[in-house]
């Protein structure tokens, strides 16, 4: 009978003396000291490289007229484009912007102080002013003179502080400035409650369509289409006429903004072509105000002619223009951005001058045969800001530009 295997087991097979130990931790402390060393070497070079990454884009986004934050205009080409040089061309553009045709349009609250008017004028002429413009009724409906025309509104929509038309007309312009004059038409919050037949009323009722709840602030407007209404915008334009202003804006020149839209009452005009109504308004107008050797206009947001929102036009603002517009590029038109099929301005605070040209250049290849005048903002911005802001205009041929609470 063969001897049975007999199985060893080696209990430390799997064990290493202290020696083993002691050395392999050496080895190991030895190797990270190393790395760290060569980590510790490498650490600034990379770390400044990571840094001017970061800081790059930061630096491009803060100076004025990089191609980051340039706005194409279909049909322009995408490559970058060199800084204008310092030659006969840049030098006759730079000309046109200090010498474009300036319209102040001043707060009213300038104008009815006597002090603050006299010396606002005086500014005005020095600065280059050819003209000067203001409210004679604001957008919320209240006017600014003493308006004689209904015994029943009349005192609701006069304002407290007035002033006499055309002593002031005579005052712009024998300062040797073009007096101008701002009307808000159908968005009036004020006339409404006075006339109830110049109001907008909802669907099948008497009682007046409001914009909002009437808890939250919410207004009546004047109907467009009312006879009423338009008549009473009629007898401002005739008031500034006689007055002696030599140019009227019409503002607010729309169907009514605000909630519950579809519950309007427009009767008999209901399913009628509203962009069209205004068209034919506003050409009513020019030729009644023409025929008392008046030029009359009227005021749109750059955003809507752009293909941004123009629901209270009910379609394309440029075709309610006719020979003349004012349209307003002030940057708060186009909110945070306006990315349309007509234009992309992604980021309208970040660049003014691009902002202003790119809105601009659109809006001259739309109306490529009116006259159009630019509004821009004067309250917020800097000297050069401003200038920059005429030159973008300038560069679009657009020869006038009205100045919104200018710094004079």
């Amino acid at each position: 009978m063969a001897k049975p295997y007999k199985i060893k087991r080696h209990k430390s097979i799997y064990r290493r003396s202290r020696g083993s130990i002691l050395l392999r931790v050496l080895t190991i402390t030895a190797a990270a000291a190393v790395l760290f060393g060569i980590g510790w070497a490498l650490y600034a070079p990379v770390s400044e490289w990571i840094q001017q990454r970061q800081n790059t884009p930061q630096e491009e986004e803060l100076t004025p007229g990089l191609s980051n934050e340039e706005s194409l205009v279909p049909g322009e080409s995408e490559q970058v484009e060199p800084p204008p040089a310092a030659d006969s061309s840049a030098g006759q553009s730079k000309q046109t912007a200090d010498t474009a045709k300036m319209t102040a349009y001043l707060p009213v609250e300038t104008v009815t102080d006597a002090q603050l008017f006299a010396a606002a004028l005086d500014s005005a002429k020095a600065a280059g002013y050819d003209s000067i413009m203001f409210d004679l009724k604001d957008i919320g409906g209240a006017v600014h003179y003493p308006i004689s025309y209904n015994a029943l509104a009349d005192e609701r929509v006069t304002s407290e502080k007035t002033v006499d038309l055309p002593a002031i007309a005579a005052q712009i312009k024998d300062a040797g400035l073009i007096p101008v004059a701002s009307i808000y038409t159908f968005r009036d919050n004020i006339y409404p409650s006075a006339d109830k037949h110049a109001a907008t009323r909802y669907r099948n009722s008497d009682f007046l369509w409001m914009d909002n709840d009437p808890e939250k602030g919410g207004k009546p407007w004047i109907n467009p289409f009312s006879q009423s209404g338009q008549d009473y915008i009629k007898k401002i334009v005739d008031d500034a006429c006689d007055a002696g202003f030599e140019m009227i804006v019409l503002q607010g020149l729309q169907f009514p903004e605000g909630y519950s839209l579809d519950m309007i009452d427009y009767g008999e005009h209901d399913t009628d072509n509203k962009n069209e109504f205004l068209r034919q308004y506003l050409s009513q107008m020019t030729v009644y105000a023409a025929e008392k050797g008046v030029e009359l206009t009227a005021l749109f947001p750059a955003s809507s002619m752009l293909g941004g929102n123009s629901g209270m036009y009910f379609g394309d603002t440029a075709s309610i223009a006719g020979d003349c517009i004012a349209v307003d590029f002030r940057l708060r038109v186009f909110g945070t951005g306006l990315q349309t099929d007509l234009v992309s301005i992604p980021s309208p605070s970040a660049d003014p001058y691009n902002t202003v040209k790119t809105a601009g250049a659109a809006v001259r290849e739309k109306l490529k045969d009116t006259q159009v005048i630019a509004v821009l903002d004067g309250e917020a911005s800097g000297e050069d800001v401003l200038s920059s802001l005429l030159q973008a205009a300038a560069d679009n041929q657009l020869e006038r530009c009205i100045i919104v609470s200018p710094t004079l």
